[in-house]
Formats: structure tokens, C-alpha cells, sequence
């Protein structure tokens, strides 16, 4: 091929071959042509987007939450709530009944106490006040006594009548002086007025020894036969002398005085139960307890 020119490049370049213009009819035709091909793509993406919305407005409540469950969660979770706290609140009530019974327990408990207490304390009082007067009615009847041979002491409910020594016996005997057996009949009179009296006879001394009977003299010299014996001793201690004379009042109101022996009680103190120290005659003395009378019950040892 020939170039179709000089070109300073050096480059050979083909002359242009002339292209035919197209007419005016044929280049409407194409641009009419065309134009469906540019819309296609905008309908399509319409048609999508019309045919995704209708899909998710049906499917819409397969996807989409129901506003009603959420509102039945919602109540069955306020009921569970409320269900807890009811449940809380009758557990707690049922602490406070539980505390309360055991309350009103331990007050009808303690009520009882205080009423038994009451009524014993009202029961005391009574026999106290019973008592008291008892005493008073022995005092009553036993101060005629007293006035002439003796001193009336109250210990408590028992009443304690002391006749010294010397107004009934004589020293170191048990034998009643006449001066003796008045006073004890004014007693056993005075006792037979007492029937539900327990009446205790006591026999006191003072600490000194018992006096013993002088020794014989020792027999001539040349006398014959054996000496003479010397007298026996009755009361080698203030053992056998209380004894004998607290014995000796049982037996005098028991067989003169006719008082029922079974108020009687004789005891033997001895030296041991004295009620002065300084004042040793007071302490020789035949003392009449006068007590509430309650059964003596004789009991060997247990086997």
C-alpha cells in the first residue's frame, strides 16, 4: 500500500476512507429503537422492589414479632412477681402468727406462774394468818401458867413454855416437889383445851456434873463381915437426868393430868442446848413445846 501523505513522524498513515452520514428516518428509527433497552433496568428494579414490599407485608407476621406476645410475656412475668411476693408476704405472715402464738404461749405460761405463785402466796398468807392465831389461842390458854411458874416464849407457830428446875424438882432428882404437881395440873388443864396440839416435854441442865453420892466411909478396923455397898448411881451424866425428869412430867400429865399420850413427846437434851451463857439456872429448866400436831410415823432402816 502507498501512504496517502508525508507525515514528519515517519509513520505511515492511510488515508481515511469517507463514511456515509445515515438519513434522518433511519436515525429516528434506531434512537426508537434503542430507548427500551435503557428502560428495562428501571422497570425491573420496580417491579422488585413492588414485589419485596407485598413479600414482606406477607410475611411480615412470620418475622416480625407479635405485639400480643410480648404483652403475654409481659403478664405472665407481673404474675410470677406477684405470685413471688404473695408467696413472700404469706411466709412472712406466717412467721409472725408463729411468733405470736409462741408469744401468747409463753404469756399463758408465765400467767399461770404468776396466778399459781398468787395463790400460793394468798395460801400462805391464810395459814400464816391461821397459824398466828393458833398461836395466840395456846398463848391464851398456857399464860395463867406462865404468870406462876415459868416464861412464855413464840418461836415461829410453836409456843414455849420454861419451868425451871427448882420450881418442880429438887437438885439432882427427878422426883416432883408438891409446888411441881400444882403447876403440872394447871398445865394438863390447860393441854386437854389444846386435843390437835403436838406437846413436847424437854429436859434441859446446866454443864456442870451431875453430883455423885459422897463415898461411904471406910469401915471400922477390926469390923467383921463385908463393907457396906456403896449406893447406886442414878444419873452418871445431865444425860440421864434430863431424860428422867422430862419423864417424869410425861408420866404426871399422862396419869394425873389424863392428857392424851399420844400429844406427848419426851426428849432429853442434857447440857446441850442451853439458852444462856452466863445464867446457868436458866439453863436447867423443863421446857413444854406446844406445836401444830402432824403424825410421827416409826421407821426402821431401809433393807
Amino acid at each position: 500500500m502507498a501512504a496517502s501523505g508525508d507525515n514528519e513522524s515517519g509513520v505511515l498513515v492511510y488515508p481515511q476512507l469517507p463514511v456515509p452520514r445515515p438519513r434522518r428516518d433511519e436515525q429516528r428509527a434506531s434512537t426508537q429503537r434503542a430507548r427500551p433497552r435503557r428502560r428495562l433496568p428501571i422497570i425491573t428494579i420496580a417491579l422488585s422492589a413492588i414485589a419485596g414490599g407485598a413479600g414482606a407485608w406477607f410475611l411480615q407476621p412470620a418475622i416480625a414479632p407479635d405485639p400480643r406476645i410480648a404483652v403475654a410475656d409481659k403478664r405472665a412475668s407481673d404474675a410470677e412477681a406477684a405470685a413471688t411476693a404473695q408467696k413472700g408476704r404469706a411466709e412472712t405472715l406466717e412467721k409472725s402468727l408463729d411468733a405470736a402464738a409462741k408469744g401468747r404461749r409463753d404469756t399463758e405460761i408465765k400467767l399461770a406462774a404468776a396466778e399459781g405463785a398468787e395463790a400460793e402466796l394468798a395460801s400462805k398468807i391464810t395459814n400464816e394468818a391461821g397459824q398466828r392465831k393458833a398461836a395466840e389461842a395456846v398463848q391464851a390458854k398456857l399464860k395463867p401458867v406462865a404468870t406462876t411458874a415459868g416464861a412464855l416464849v413464840v418461836d415461829g407457830n410453836d409456843v414455849h413454855l420454861r419451868i425451871t428446875d427448882r420450881v418442880l424438882f429438887k437438885p439432882n432428882d427427878d422426883a416432883l416437889t408438891d409446888r411441881g404437881k400444882i403447876v403440872l395440873g394447871r398445865l394438863a388443864a390447860a393441854l386437854k383445851e389444846l386435843p390437835d396440839k403436838q406437846v413436847w416435854v424437854q429436859g434441859h441442865t446446866d454443864d456442870a456434873p451431875v453430883a455423885l453420892p459422897r463415898p461411904l466411909p471406910p469401915p471400922p478396923k477390926g469390923a467383921k463381915g463385908p463393907p457396906p455397898a456403896a449406893p447406886p448411881v442414878r444419873f452418871p451424866t445431865n444425860w440421864e437426868l434430863s431424860g428422867a425428869r422430862a419423864l417424869a412430867v410425861v408420866r404426871y400429865l399422862q396419869d394425873v393430868g389424863k392428857v392424851d399420850p399420844s400429844q406427848l413427846i419426851a426428849a432429853a437434851f442434857g447440857q446441850y442446848a442451853p439458852i444462856s451463857k452466863k445464867d446457868h439456872a436458866a439453863n436447867r429448866r423443863i421446857e413444854i413445846v406446844v406445836s401444830a400436831r402432824r403424825p410421827i410415823k416409826a421407821e426402821g432402816p431401809s433393807k
